[in-house]
């Protein structure tokens, strides 16, 4: 067989009467000859090939000389090629076989088309895993696994091979439909492993080198934990270990496995396997950075919010905060208990999401704790927070509103820098504004127009429930804010209940289809005292 009969080439047709005489071959054939077409014609294929496929040949002829289709391997110069005979009818009752011979992987390219349309359709790990094995199982191996240094999922960095043992987890795995059912169950995904440094998985780590093995180089604890798969299991007779690297780091390893009777792995098929790898890993490498920017942004929020907020003598309060369901954004809410069993109640929404929106919110919610907790009014709080939030990133802004309230009367001081009203559900079952005026976000204020926060004084009523939220509540795609608050009011009465936790659930419930969209910041505020005050009857202003 000549050496251009490669990965790359097409498969080649001859024609053969059924004792094995070539009748017919096209210029390919040339390959696997190596000689011309013409001085083919007339010669006995294993004069041509070797004495080695005789036998085996002849078995293939006569099956295919009386009309069965044979499929199969046979040894051809040397080499072991996937055949398949063929019968075809030449006129006057004669039979003739048309032997096809696939070169090692010809279909490679096909194969790489189609991993590069279907490997990374998301950032979703586990997702980006079961595409590597969807695309490569049945079709290059008959099984195939993933498999992530668990380092790497634990904190985001692959520990350097040190030539020991390497602790994994199971990404993903796909069996071809003729193996055990109970592989699915003896290998489950999000197994950790710790295959010791003999083994050949361990050494494709600290080696970030393509490991070939067969059935015999399978760890014991492997075979031994199979139970009714380890037949199935041992009759994988050739198997890939196969490096995942990206930007110069080991990241895990992919296994490819086939079964006896189809074509060990050959030299192009391995070549196929690490152009496969690399293309794999370069996309769990991105979902590995995605993910792991995604826990940094969510700890940092879940760091920076209360985890419980405390309520002063005569308050109750209740708050929800739920996160969207892509990148984490920046709302954030603070009660700061003041002299006097005042407190000093802050909401805000620093504008856009991930890293940069959380960071803004971090320090935008540290200086509004440590300003309302100086016991400024929230008029020189926000004023304040402006001139912090101009030092932010150009391209951040946030709304807040800032209220300071005596329990004792339930009169309040309240200002707002750009944020929805807070709404005020009445005992008598309706709901209306609570009176504030609208001043500038923060940070988009400069020196020659200050944003001159105005201060309004209001009471909030016996019985009533005041509640503040952010716009990721009441703002949408098909509705506009205005539609989207007389929403909430309407939710906030039908939900009204003895239990102010209720009621919030209540809120959230009815308004669950502005779920998923955008970060949502509940918190509800209610007196439990009498509430004798001055002007206890209406709130300040505002209509409903």
């Amino acid at each position: 067989m000549s050496e251009p009969f490669a990965a790359h080439a097409g498969p080649v047709t001859v024609l053969l009467a059924p004792d094995g005489t070539v009748t017919a071959c096209g210029d390919g054939a040339a390959r696997l000859f190596g000689c011309p077409a013409p001085a083919a014609v007339g010669a006995l294929l294993p004069d041509l090939l070797g004495p080695a496929c005789a036998e085996p040949l002849a078995g293939a002829l006569k099956q295919a000389a009386a009309g069965r289709p044979w499929r199969g391997t046979l040894p051809l110069a040397g080499a072991t090629m996937e055949v398949s005979c063929d019968p075809m009818a030449a006129g006057s009752g004669r039979t003739l076989v048309a032997l096809t011979v696939a070169p090692p992987w010809a279909g490679g390219l096909e194969l790489l088309n189609e991993a590069g349309r279907r490997i990374g359709s998301t950032l979703d790990l586990h997702r980006t895993a079961a595409e590597i094995v969807g695309v490569t199982v049945p079709r290059f191996a008959d099984a195939g696994a993933i498999y992530v240094l668990e380092a790497l999922l634990a904190d985001g960095r692959p520990a350097p091979p040190a030539g020991g043992a390497a602790v994994v987890r199971r990404l993903a795995i796909a069996f071809a439909e003729d193996d055990p059912g109970s592989w699915a169950r003896d290998f489950p995904v999000n197994e950790v492993i710790v295959y010791p440094p003999d083994t050949p998985y361990a050494r494709c780590v600290n080696t970030a080198r393509m490991v070939e093995f067969g059935s015999d180089a399978i760890p014991d604890a492997i075979v031994h934990r199979a139970g009714p798969a380890v037949d199935g299991l041992l009759d994988h007779v050739s198997l890939l270990a196969v490096p995942l690297v990206a930007r110069g780091r080991v990241l895990g390893f992919a296994v490819f496995s086939r079964k006896r009777g189809r074509l060990p792995f050959a030299p192009a098929d391995t070549a196929l396997a690490a152009e496969l790898a690399s293309r794999a890993a370069t996309c769990v490498d991105n979902a590995c950075l995605y993910r792991r920017e995604r826990r940094t942004v969510a700890a940092l929020q879940a760091g920076l919010k209360p985890g419980r907020v405390a309520a002063p003598a005569g308050l109750e309060i209740a708050h929800r905060y739920v996160p969207a369901g892509g990148d984490v954004g920046g709302d954030w809410y603070d009660v700061v208990a003041l002299p006097d069993d005042r407190v000093a109640i802050v909401i805000g929404d620093s504008v856009g999401h991930g890293v940069t929106a959380a960071a803004a919110m971090g320090q935008l919610r540290i200086a509004a704790h440590t300003l309302a907790g100086s016991e400024l009014p929230p008029a020189e709080v926000l004023t304040r927070l402006d001139t912090i939030a101009q030092g932010l990133d150009a391209a951040q802004f946030a709304t807040c509103l800032c209220l300071v309230c005596d329990p004792a009367t339930m009169r309040c001081e309240l200002a707002c820098a750009g944020h929805p009203p807070p709404l005020l559900a009445l005992a008598g079952g309706t709901a209306r504004h609570f009176a504030v005026p609208h001043g500038l976000p923060l940070g988009v204020s400069d020196p020659a127009h200050p944003p001159e926060y105005e201060q309004v004084s209001a009471v909030i009523p016996a019985g009533a429930t005041l509640a503040f939220y952010t716009d990721g509540l009441v703002e949408s795609r098909l509705r506009n804010v205005d539609e989207g608050i007389a929403r909430l009011a309407s939710a906030l009465v039908a939900s009204q209940s003895t239990s102010l936790d209720a009621t919030a659930d209540g809120v959230l419930t009815l308004l669950a289809d502005q779920q998923g969209h955008d970060d949502i910041a509940l918190l509800l505020v209610r007196a439990t005292g009498p509430g004798t005050g001055p002007g206890t009857g209406e709130p300040g202003g505002g209509t409903g």
